[in-house]
């Protein structure tokens, strides 16, 4: 067996096992968030709902204080914005497919458009830029 066959394999292993959105465009991305006033404390978070359907946060993390960029992962879904005075305020991050996608669709295999989707690398948030208007708490 020459060698060339081998090598071959090796790289057509290579792409169809690696995630084409992974490879180019990461599993992070940077996301501008303001807000109005400015000095808002911005968290990552988990919202759950139990069994009757009470939400709840857990897991806040503080990211940062605005204006902000923020480096997050693209499997967030939502981002918590907090200053005193005023009402938490839920931000629901939207996104659109990632371009890359197609690389996978058309030039490799669907074992790495799953590996896309499972990392978040199938997504990408748009818009990247977020400005959240808080409104003042009820006293």
């Amino acid at each position: 067996m020459t060698r060339f066959p081998l090598k071959f394999m090796m790289v057509a292993a290579a792409l169809a096992l690696g995630g084409c959105a992974s490879m180019h465009s990461g599993t992070t991305q940077q996301v501008k968030v303001s807000s109005n006033p400015a000095g808002a404390t911005v968290y990552t978070a988990v919202k759950t709902t139990d069994n009757q359907g009470n939400e709840s946060v857990t897991n806040k993390v503080p990211v940062g204080v605005t204006p902000l960029t923020v480096t997050l992962s693209r499997k967030h879904g939502a981002l918590y914005v907090e200053k005193a005075g005023f009402t938490p305020t839920e931000v629901a991050l939207t996104t659109k497919m990632n371009p890359w996608m197609w690389g996978n669709i058309l030039l490799t295999s669907p074992l790495s458009t799953s590996i896309d989707t499972s990392t978040g690398a199938s997504r990408e948030y748009d818009p990247g830029e977020y400005m959240i208007d808080l409104q003042p708490a009820a006293n």
